[in-house]
Order: structure tokens, then C-alpha cells, then sequence
């Protein structure tokens, strides 16, 4: 993160502080309008890049604010989960790189909503949930609620999930592809230090097990 670092010593005085915050407060409130007007907000917000093109810029900023779900519970969950994992991210980038990260996830997703049309923060969620596997393998989430389990598998479960879906929808493949162009830049150094711990790890542990047969 070299490059960013240099961006951070002369532009981090324009960071956002706690930005999930932002993020986070704009759905529930997206939300609540929804309820209140049977969805009316999230139809003049979401990213469609056909009504970007007849004057309505503000959704290629407003898109992000679009609930990720209709149902209450999932809903409350995920948003808790987001904030939870972003300010992690924030905690071990700092502001600065954290809002660079976010808003190349949210340009590349607007870049690919040329090609497919409309455009989600569904995969910007799963690049943030992604970046956060890379940096805390071993923490620990429930899945559907109730079963511990690592993030490092859940994450693998995520990967395959895009890889199948990728293969099998191609209006999707830009909007993977887009995802996937922040994780690499900010979190290249990161996964290959952890994949050379890994292999470093099982080289040592058959090394000792050879040594005490």
C-alpha cells in the first residue's frame, strides 16, 4: 500500500471519519422511507446507468444507500454486520485509505453498470466482507446465526459462491470483476503474506512430525 500511503500523506486531512456510520445511517433511514412510501426511495436511488444518462447523476453516488434487504430481521443483521467489519477495516487502514478503498469499489461499480445497465452495492458488501477475511482469518462468526465458524471458510463459501455465479449469469461478470479490482490493489501484499505464512506453517508442522517418528 505504498502508493496509497503517499495519497494519505498529502490528501488524509480530506479523510471521512467513521464513514460505515454514514453508510450505515443512510440505508436504515432509505429504509424507513420505503416502508413509509412502498419503496418509492429506493427507486429514485439505485444505480441505473440508463437514467444516469438522462440527467439523474445523483444515483452513481446514492446507489450505496439502497437497503440490502426487505426483511427486518436480515436486514438490522446485515446492517450491524457491515458496520461491525468496516470499522475494523477503518481501525487497521486508517480513514483515509478506507474511504479510497470504498469509493474505487463504488467507481468501478459504476464503471461496470455501463456494460450490465444497473449497478448494486451488493458485491461492494462482499468485497468489504472479503478484505476483512484477508486481515482477520481467524475471527469468528455465526453462521445462519448459530454455528461458529471462522471467516476464512465463510469467505470460501463467498468465493465459490461468485465463481459459480460468474459462470453461470455473464450480466453479472462485470459487476464481480469490478469487485474484485480494489480487493487486489489494496490487499495483494496482505494475501500473499498470509498464503507464505500458511505454506510456512505446514512445512514446519510435517517437518516436525517427520522428526519425532
Amino acid at each position: 500500500m505504498k502508493f496509497q500511503n503517499k495519497l494519505e500523506r498529502r490528501f488524509g486531512r480530506f479523510a471521512i471519519e467513521n464513514q460505515m456510520v454514514v453508510i450505515c445511517g443512510g440505508q436504515a433511514i432509505v429504509y424507513i422511507a420505503d416502508l413509509l412510501m412502498d419503496g418509492f426511495a429506493s427507486d429514485m436511488l439505485y444505480l441505473n446507468w440508463g437514467l444516469v444518462t438522462r440527467g439523474q447523476i445523483w444515483r452513481v453516488l446514492t446507489f450505496i444507500f439502497e437497503p440490502g434487504s426487505s426483511n427486518p430481521l436480515t436486514f438490522v443483521l446485515s446492517l450491524y454486520f457491515y458496520y461491525m467489519i468496516g470499522g475494523a477495516l477503518e481501525r487497521i487502514w486508517g480513514s483515509f485509505n478506507f474511504d479510497c478503498f470504498y469509493l474505487l469499489e463504488m467507481i468501478c461499480t459504476v464503471i461496470a453498470s455501463v456494460f450490465v445497465g444497473v449497478g448494486t452495492s451488493y458485491y461492494i458488501n462482499l468485497s468489504l466482507f472479503l478484505a476483512f477475511a484477508v486481515l482477520y482469518p481467524d475471527h469468528q462468526v455465526l453462521l445462519f446465526y448459530v454455528l461458529p465458524i471462522k471467516v476464512k471458510w465463510v469467505a470460501l463459501i463467498d468465493l465459490l459462491f461468485m465463481a459459480y455465479s460468474f459462470y453461470i449469469s455473464p450480466s453479472v461478470r462485470p459487476l464481480i470483476i469490478a469487485s474484485f479490482v480494489p480487493l487486489v490493489i489494496f490487499l495483494w501484499d496482505d494475501a500473499v503474506k498470509n498464503i507464505r505464512l500458511y505454506i510456512d506453517r505446514k512445512k514446519r508442522a510435517k517437518e516436525f512430525s517427520e522428526y519425532w517418528k
